[in-house]
């Protein structure tokens, strides 16, 4: 499966309500997709656990803490680590 890098140009705004409604957008689009996450990474964590592996997979923790941090920089970091976080299920926390 290829794995597109997506990039997107923010619209050039007239008001701060508009603004403030496309954040607003853009924070539900955000949380929807972190939930698919979260759910499909239970699924797979379950699926690796089936098969006598470790429910959490270290280096493919650091390779996405990588990849957000080439994107963002330190704050990417932080950010990977809170998705990590969430999308580890109950066991983590």
């Amino acid at each position: 499966m290829a794995h597109a890098r997506v990039v997107s140009t923010a619209p050039t705004i007239s008001s701060i309500a508009e603004g403030r409604g496309l954040i607003d957008d853009i924070d539900a689009q955000l949380r929807a997709l972190l939930t698919n996450r979260r759910d499909l990474s239970s699924q797979i964590q379950s699926l690796r656990q089936v098969e006598g592996g470790p429910r959490i997979e270290h280096a493919r923790e650091n390779r996405i803490i990588a990849s957000w941090a080439d994107e963002l920089g330190p704050r990417g970091v932080e950010i990977a680590l809170a998705v990590l976080t969430l999308c580890r299920g109950a066991a983590s926390q």
